[in-house]
Order: C-alpha cells, then structure tokens, then sequence
C-alpha cells in the first residue's frame, strides 16, 4: 500500500457552471501528460471535446494540458476527484484498489465557485465510485444522502448555502466502462448535463 496525495486538486475555470468528480488519477506509468485524466486509454477528453466542439491535437505534455483547460473554460467546467489522500494497493489504477485516507474538499469547490449549479460524477459502480465516496464526504459533514438506483443518468439534488445543487451520476468514460456503453452516447450524456 502506497500514500498518495491528490497532484491538481481541482481545476475550476471562472463562471464554472458544473463540477465534473472522478475517483483518484491513475498511476503515474498511465500519465500522458501532468493533469486529470491522462490516461490515454480514457475517453474522458474525446467526450469533452466533442460537446466542446473542437479537435485534440496534443497527446502529450504542457501543450496537452493548456489544450484541455482551454475545453473547460469554454464550457465552464470544473473538474476535481474525491479522493485527496488515498492509498493505493498492487500500484494499481483500479478503484477497487483505492481507499480514501482523506476526501476532497467539495465544501470549499463550491464556496470559492459560486456559480456551480451542477455536480456530475463519472461512476457509481462498483465498491468504490465517485458517488459512493461523495456520500461518505457527506456522511462526515453529518449529511445523509442517497442517489437513486435505476438507468443512468441518475439524478437527486442537495441544498447548500442557500443554493440547490443538482447532482448526476453518469457512466464512467474509463476504458473498463466502455463495453457497457459506447463513446456517441457517453458524448450524449454528459453533453445534455453540461450543456443544459
């Protein structure tokens, strides 16, 4: 078991309308370049540019991750992962491989971004998901709540400092997830919780 500590935190364009919530990057041997979902193998930044409506053309290193924060301040997108410290087994990228240590700071996302309306999480399958570990930040704050089961998207809501925050879960855009699911209607999914 390795400690490890979350490398970006979160990255939150000005006037972020929806926060995007992941697990915990992968292990460093898996990074094309120093920012969230480096993975190659991850469909995370093809669905974002699509909905963006413009083409990646940097694989990797500093122009690769300019490139993808330029995508999230055109659609006003935030993006964190739940896990600040974690600790990981069989240095595996696996999420079943992960156990929080300590969570984000969903809180302080949303005080520092008041404009953020909407939280989508990549996951909610499996023994540890973002959503599951959103539940547990929340249990720690003395907040219960539950998503509802059923067909993605999956929808419920929280109020916070006098705003009513929407929460989504949505498929994993992981490479594990995408025999469940292909990329067009992952593109459709989170196009219509971004975009709307």
């Amino acid at each position: 078991m390795q400690k490890e500590l979350h490398p970006w935190n979160w990255f939150a364009p000005e006037n972020s309308k929806a926060l995007i919530v992941g697990t915990f990057p992968p292990t460093t041997r898996n990074w094309s370049f120093d920012f969230f979902y480096p993975n190659k193998n991850n469909q995370f930044w093809k669905v974002i540019s699509r909905i963006a409506g413009a083409e990646l053309h940097y694989p990797t290193g500093e122009l690769a991750v300019e490139e993808r924060k330029n995508l999230l301040r055109k659609l006003h997108v935030a993006v964190t992962d739940m896990g600040l410290h974690i600790l990981r087994s069989d240095n595996s990228s696996l999420d079943e491989n992960l156990s929080v240590v300590e969570y984000m700071n969903i809180f302080q996302i949303l005080d520092e971004n008041p404009t953020i309306r909407k939280i989508i999480f990549t996951s909610s399958s499996g023994k540890e998901s973002a959503a599951r570990w959103f539940n547990q930040f929340l249990a720690t704050r003395e907040i219960t709540h539950r998503f509802p089961t059923g067909k993605k998207p999956l929808k419920s809501s929280m109020e916070y400092q006098g705003r009513t925050i929407e929460l989504v879960v949505l498929y994993s855009t992981s490479p594990r997830a995408a025999n469940r699911i292909s990329l067009e209607d992952l593109v459709e999914l989170y196009k219509n919780e971004i975009l709307l």
